[in-house]
């Protein structure tokens, strides 16, 4: 319970819900102007163009915000994220419409749990080292412990 008291899991919380409702209003935006053209499909277009804009502005927000790193280097493993994100997306707003659900509130059920799985890939591959809320620094912290460390890194010069 004391890991969602946690202030990274906090902001990240938050930053979460600005990035899910700009995110949605950019992929709701686009979804009714690709409707417009008749095209089949409409969500893949309208999600993969709205990851590419969230990209941006998620990883100035997450980077910033959450996890207090300031290394643009990682903006290449921050994409890899949210292909495998963007991929899940789609698959879910697809499979919600052969529920007869529609792409609008489609994209809103699946920002849930995918921006959860986005957490948690961000946590692992890009922000590794400043990844409080999954704890995955145990083991450092426990071996520098005991040899009288800190269990921080080093600043890099």
């Amino acid at each position: 319970m004391k890991r969602f008291f946690d202030p990274q899991f906090i902001r990240f919380v938050l930053v979460a819900i600005l990035n899910t409702a700009f995110g949605w209003c950019v992929y709701a935006a686009l979804l009714w102007l690709i409707n417009l053209t008749h095209i089949p499909n409409p969500y893949v277009l309208a999600s993969l163009i709205g990851y590419i804009i969230g990209i941006l502005f998620n990883f100035t927000t997450y980077s910033k915000l959450v996890f207090n790193n300031k290394d643009k280097g990682l903006l290449f493993k921050f994409i890899m994220v949210y292909v495998v994100c963007w991929l899940c997306n789609s698959f879910g707003i697809w499979l919600l419409e052969k529920c007869h659900i529609n792409n609008y509130l489609a994209g809103a059920i699946t920002a849930i749990p995918v921006g959860f799985l986005g957490y948690v890939l961000n946590s692992v591959f890009v922000f590794k080292k400043k990844a409080k809320f999954l704890n995955l620094n145990r083991k450092k912290k426990t071996e520098d412990s005991e040899r009288g460390g800190t269990g921080q890194e080093e600043p890099r010069q």
